[in-house]
């Protein structure tokens, strides 16, 4: 017979792998893995300029999630850069997802922008998208295998302008860590009453 103990302890478990993968257990990054990734960005032909921003995020990390927040305006004709954008999205989140990055808000442009300062050169967008990553360092390593890559040219070649900068969350409502505890927790009590 099972017990609710072996119920919850199960759930405890998967809920516990499940946090492992998705919030990570390395913590921030050090001063050594910084400068290494800056090694290996500066070897890829990165500009001095994105080099700057790399070492400052990079050197800020407080172990958090974070979300990259885009802007994109596709080339026309748009459907032929649409399949474009597509086919770079599918290799790129094949490797966001195996470190518990996923897209976090998709949507598409329906005017021009209603609010507009100091921004006249920023408009025309066709979608927007909110990405999560795990941690800084997911982003590194990510980026090592992005920049001048096969798929990475189908993103340049289908894009117009982007628009994309980092940002952390001080309110969210609906993460998956809270998500996934609510739909374990339902389970469990759904298997104590049916086994029990």
């Amino acid at each position: 017979m099972i017990t609710a103990t072996i119920i919850w302890s199960a759930v405890a478990l998967i809920y516990a792998v499940f946090w492992a993968w998705y919030v990570g257990l390395k913590g921030k990054l050090s001063e050594t893995e910084v400068e290494h990734y800056l090694q290996r960005f500066e070897a890829l032909g990165l500009s001095t300029e994105q080099l700057v921003i790399l070492r400052h995020f990079l050197a800020k990390d407080d172990g958090r999630e974070w979300f990259m927040i885009n802007l994109l305006e596709l080339k026309s004709p748009k459907r032929e850069s649409a399949k474009l954008l597509q086919s770079y999205s599918k290799t790129f989140m094949a490797g966001m997802f195996k470190r518990a990055g996923h897209p976090f808000f998709v949507a598409n442009a329906k005017a021009k922008n209603i609010e507009n300062l100091h921004c006249e050169q920023a408009d025309n967008w066709t979608s927007t998208g909110i990405v999560r990553y795990r941690s800084r360092r997911d982003l590194a390593e990510v980026l090592l295998v992005t920049f001048g890559s096969d798929h990475h040219a189908e993103k340049l070649a289908s894009l117009e302008k982007t628009f994309a900068f980092p940002a952390t969350t001080s309110l969210l409502i609906g993460s998956p860590r809270v998500l996934v505890a609510m739909g374990l927790a339902l389970i469990a009590a759904l298997c104590q009453i049916l086994f029990l």
